[in-house]
């Protein structure tokens, strides 16, 4: 036993001993002879000179420590500065026992004032580019055997990256106050804590991430970080990974600030483009959602919470990217989308349009931009219980768009407004050279008189109204589908009301003369245009009181723009007929609508009062009712129920007038008030542009 005792004790000291020595010959080696032969490895492998001014320094112990000042690594001959590394001090500090297992365990790396430059000249060519690599010997089973090193922490101090882009003409400075990374092991968790500045705007980074072990074994890897930048705060958990050579990932996304505008101001110094940008939304903002990769192509956003302001939308996105075209999926949803408070406002007169040719047309006949069309597919649902516009709240609204190889349609678009369902279906093709648009509109019961009331016009009229727009046609311009179009369009009202408001704009006799509840009820109005090959036909225009009917005829070409309609006002009773009924022959064009007086159709006194007459016409705008034109008239009324067949969807044309008595209470004992005067170069100005409003423009 004592002979055992003896023979561990001789070699213990043995081994000390030739530790010992092992140290005493480490410590006599000058290591800085080896500096040369690290520059010329260098220089063989990138074709640049590495620097290594100060001495490499050994600390020998069980925890030996390596040390190095004044390294620096050639830029491209023709960079900006003649540096792209430079470190003012290097250390490293490994465990010397874990050697003799085999393991590599590095206990800290330290760097401190590193510069690193990054650049491309103005063709584009990187100072990161050191040509094509030398040729590499096939690896031995033995050389594959990779043993890497655990590294418990890495600290680094004083950091600055610039990058300049020559080509672009852009150039970054990313500043790194500090940045720790730490961990227990080749299998524990990595704790990081980071901060800096780029371009002068603070950000910080801090979390855990997965062990390095796992990094590059095809596994999911998991990421906790929180980042604060650019007024916002991030915050991102969850996995991802590389498995079987395809990037997943399955994340958490947070995004908050106090501010947008803020945010954008920020984001500004980073991207000129965004500085002055103006945004209407104010107050804090905050988005949530599961990011999903799922290969190199697909990446979906659900679960998807933005708070905005006062908008609150909640839904999901998703692309494919990997198709013949990018393919979107988008669906949204939303309590209240207030469209008054999100659309910029501005004191400021809206800056005048670029001046085009004028060639007298309504209808543009600049090509359509639809090549986008054919750029991607895409699928968007959005829903919204109320939009509000203009002070008008819409509810249940509900829009999805498909778009598929060139083919956008939207169906169905439907909404409730003031009262009325409004559904709606459009289809656009354009993947042939042409494009073909159908359109289709049916409004049922919306109370015109609750709209008035919103846009403060509550003494205009009452009474709701149905629309039914059927129109298709096909053209690269809106002057081409125009031109071709077919089908109709139908605006119908039936007892309705007008109001004080109304009738004084029309004339101020009216006003006088409509002494009663039946005088002021709208039965009907009624506006149909049956349209072949872009000429709109009337097929009935129809107003009709209980004291009055106003009937329409005529035609608008849609090819070229030109008018030929008459509108024909008729009393009912004889003392409306002393108010002049004068029928109006629209003519020119949408752009330059002209109109004329029919002498012989005018009922009263023409001959005393036709210049008047004209005159009332022209100074109260689009009235189609006048002053009366003489003390004496020969009255004419008509009495024809135009609202039962215009209502009906019959074609209606004017009846026959019948001479009746003027009612002594209009004998001409007094005399008429004067008309209310309005300003007007040409009182038929916007009836082109109203039709051209109408049928589509």
């Amino acid at each position: 036993m004592s002979k055992a005792i003896k023979l561990l004790s001789g070699i213990g000291v043995l081994v000390i001993a030739l530790i010992i020595a092992g140290v005493a010959i480490i410590k006599t080696i000058d290591f800085n002879q080896y500096k040369g032969l690290i520059a010329e490895q260098a220089k063989a492998a990138t074709g640049r000179d590495l620097t290594i001014a100060g001495d490499l320094d050994l600390a020998i112990s069980l925890t030996p420590r390596i040390s190095v000042d004044g390294v620096s690594f050639a830029n491209a001959p023709w960079g900006s500065s003649p540096n792209m590394i430079s470190i003012k001090h290097f250390a490293a500090e490994m465990s010397l026992m874990p050697l003799l297992s085999g393991e590599i365990k590095i206990n800290q790396v330290i760097l401190q004032g590193v510069e690193i430059l990054a650049e491309k000249d103005a063709s584009g060519k990187a100072n990161w580019d050191f040509g094509a690599p030398a040729a590499k010997t096939p690896a031995t089973s033995s050389e594959g055997d990779v043993v890497l090193p655990v590294v418990n922490a890495v600290s680094l101090k004083d950091v600055t990256v610039t990058y300049k882009d020559a080509q672009a003409g852009q150039q970054y400075a990313l500043k790194l106050d500090t940045v720790d990374l730490k961990s227990g092991g080749l299998s524990a968790p990595l704790d990081l804590m980071v901060k800096g500045n780029i371009n002068n705007q603070a950000f910080s980074v801090g979390g855990q991430l997965g062990s390095i072990g796992a990094i590059g074994g095809g596994d999911m890897f998991p990421v906790k970080l929180d980042i604060a930048a650019l007024k916002l705060a991030i915050g991102i958990e969850g996995k991802l990974g590389v498995p079987d050579g395809a990037p997943m990932a399955n994340l958490k996304l947070t995004v908050s600030g106090a501010s947008l505008y803020e945010t954008l101001a920020a984001a500004a110094t980073l991207e000129p483009g965004l500085k002055g940008m103006d945004i209407p939304i104010k107050g804090a903002f905050k988005i949530s959602s599961q990011m999903k990769l799922d290969g190199p192509t697909e990446i979906s956003l659900a679960d998807l919470d933005v708070s905005l302001g006062p908008l609150a939308l909640t839904g999901r996105v998703a692309a494919d990217l990997g198709g013949v075209r990018p393919a979107i999926d988008v669906a949204l949803k939303t309590d209240t989308l207030n469209l008054d408070e999100l659309l910029p406002k501005s004191d400021k007169p809206a800056a005048p349009a670029a001046a085009k040719p004028n060639d007298g047309r309504v209808f543009p006949g600049d090509p359509l931009p639809l090549d986008g069309l054919k750029a991607a597919d895409a699928k968007v649902a959005f829903d919204a219980a109320q939009v509000i516009v203009q002070g008008m709240s819409i509810t249940n609204v509900s829009v999805k768009l498909n778009l598929k190889d060139g083919r956008l349609s939207v169906d169905p678009l439907g909404a409730i407004v003031a009262g009325g369902k409004i559904d709606a279906n459009v289809l656009l093709d354009t993947s042939k050279a042409t494009a073909a648009l159908k359109t289709k509109i049916n409004a049922k019961q919306v109370d015109f008189g609750q709209i008035l009331v919103q846009q403060g016009l509550g003494d205009m009229a009452t009474g709701k109204v149905d629309m039914n727009v059927d129109v298709s046609g096909s053209g690269r311009s809106v002057r081409q589908l125009m031109a071709g179009l077919n089908g109709k369009t139908r605006i119908q009202i039936k007892d309705g009301r007008l109001e004080s408001g109304a009738l004084n704009v029309i004339s101020t006799d009216l006003l006088n003369v409509f002494d009663s509840k039946d005088d002021k009820a709208i039965r009907c109005a009624v506006v149909q245009f049956n349209i072949t090959k872009g000429m709109a036909d009337t097929h009935a225009i129809v107003f009709e009181t209980g004291g009055l009917s106003v009937i329409g005829s005529g035609s608008a070409n849609l090819a070229d723009e030109t008018l030929k309609l008459r509108v024909d006002p008729r009393s009912k009773k004889a003392n409306l007929a002393t108010v002049a009924m004068v029928p109006v022959d629209i003519s020119g064009t949408f752009a330059k609508p002209d109109w004329q007086i029919d002498m012989a159709g005018a009922t009263g006194n023409v001959v005393a009062g036709a210049a008047r007459t004209g005159a009332a016409i022209a100074t109260m705008g689009l009235s189609l009712l006048v002053e009366k034109v003489a003390k004496e008239t020969v009255a004419q009324t008509d009495n024809t129920d135009y609202c039962t067949p215009a209502l009906a969807g019959k074609k209606v044309v004017p009846g026959e007038m019948k001479t009746a008595e003027a009612p002594k209470s209009q004998s001409g004992s007094g005399s008429a008030p004067p008309p209310v005067e309005k300003k007007s170069s040409n009182p038929l100005e916007s009836i082109g542009k109203s039709l051209g409003g109408l049928f589509g423009n």
